[in-house]
C-alpha cells in the first residue's frame, strides 16, 4: 500500500505551471511493461529467451474531486483556466514532458509524459467536482511508494 502524501505536477514551458492535486492519488496502480516491440520465445523444449528494448514505467489513478475554479482549502487547481487541469491535459496530449512529484512537498520527481486520457471525457462527483482517470509513463524511474 502506498504512503499518504498528496501529489503535484509540474508542467508548461520552462516547467512553469503547477497543477496542485488537493488530494492522495486514488485507485492507483504502478507497474512496469516492456517495450512495443519486445520479443518473447518459447521453444518446444520449455526453453525461453526475451529480447527486451527497454521497460516502461507506469502510474495510473484517480485525481479526485477537481473543482472549476482553484481551491485553498485544500489548495487545489481547478479544471478551468490558463493553468488549470483542462489547460494541462490539452499541453500534456502534445506529449510534452511534465513532472510528477509524488509529494508536493518533497524535491524529488519523475520526469514523465501522459498517456491517458488522450481522448474522453472527465466523470462528474456527486457534489459536481470532476475526476480524471490519469495514467503517465516514463522509461527510467519507477513510480515508488506506489
Amino acid at each position: 500500500m502506498g504512503i499518504y502524501r498528496i501529489p503535484k505536477i509540474v508542467w508548461g514551458a520552462s516547467f512553469a505551471n503547477t497543477l496542485n492535486i488537493g488530494y492522495p492519488l486514488d485507485n492507483w496502480a504502478s507497474y512496469s511493461s516492456a517495450f512495443d516491440g519486445s520479443q518473447f520465445l518459447q521453444v518446444e523444449s520449455g526453453t525461453e529467451d526475451a529480447w527486451v528494448i527497454n521497460t516502461n514505467y507506469i502510474l495510473e489513478g484517480d485525481i479526485r474531486w477537481i473543482p472549476t475554479s482553484n481551491g485553498t482549502n485544500p489548495t487545489q487547481t481547478g479544471w478551468d483556466g490558463t493553468t488549470g487541469v483542462r489547460a494541462f491535459l490539452e499541453w500534456a496530449r502534445q506529449k510534452n514532458q511534465f513532472r510528477w512529484y509524488p509529494n508536493k512537498d518533497d524535491v524529488s520527481y519523475v520526469t514523465s509524459y501522459l498517456v491517458e486520457p488522450i481522448t474522453g471525457a472527465h466523470a462528474l462527483e456527486p457534489d459536481g467536482t470532476r475526476t480524471i482517470r490519469i495514467v503517465m509513463r516514463n522509461n527510467t524511474t519507477s513510480y515508488d511508494g506506489y
